[in-house]
């Protein structure tokens, strides 16, 4: 491993670390309860080193959604594309992106958010950053096979029928452990349900 590789590899942990210290704190105290200092001295590096990396307490708090993690190239999968369409692609991204962990940390973010509008605003803007992923890599990887206006459409859906169920403001509830998921649960069963509507229409 080189020393740039290296080095990116501690710069990743040590933003990690200070966003999952800052969601920790958020949720056992609520978002208003503590500052900076508290999240610096939880993690255990200094503020300046905070503020190599985010600008508030708020934005630490929407980074621990991980997106690192989230934002994998589609060919990590071990399939070909070209075997698939943009719909069938999408659907394994969001299967394989949407563990339950990731799933849970996601509904504990926008439930936070619900009370403190600056929260939100970066909360929304991580699940943007997900989305224009997303829809770059289906738009990058399919080019001019469809109409660029194809793309926007079936992300804008797919994403759309997720955001619902992450807010709760649409009942279908979420596995208690990784086990649950690979079986029979609400979840898997909502999303069988989606990609069989969105086929009707994506064909």
């Amino acid at each position: 491993m080189t020393e740039s590789s290296l080095r990116d590899k501690k710069k990743l942990a040590t933003r990690k670390a200070l966003a999952e210290a800052a969601f920790e704190l958020a949720v056992e105290r609520g978002v208003d309860s503590f500052v900076v200092e508290d999240i610096v001295t939880k993690a255990g590096y200094s503020r300046r080193t905070f503020a190599n990396y985010f600008s508030c307490k708020e934005e630490a708090i929407a980074n621990s959604l991980g997106l690192d993690e989230y934002l994998q190239p589609v060919d990590q999968f071990e399939f070909s594309p070209k075997d698939h369409t943009p719909l069938s692609t999408i659907e394994v991204f969001i299967r394989r992106s949407f563990t339950i962990n990731k799933l849970k940390r996601l509904n504990q973010l926008i439930s936070l958010s619900r009370e403190h509008p600056t929260l939100r605003l970066y909360v929304t803007g991580a699940l943007k950053e997900m989305q224009d992923f997303a829809g770059r890599g289906i738009s990058e990887e399919y080019g001019s096979d469809y109409p660029p206006e194809y793309y926007h459409i079936l992300i804008g859906a797919v994403f759309g029928a997720i955001l619902p169920v992450l807010d709760e403001s649409f009942d279908v509830n979420l596995p208690d452990d990784e086990e649950q998921i690979e079986n029979s649960n609400e979840f898997n069963q909502y999303m069988d349900t989606v990609f069989a509507h969105l086929r009707k229409g994506f064909s």
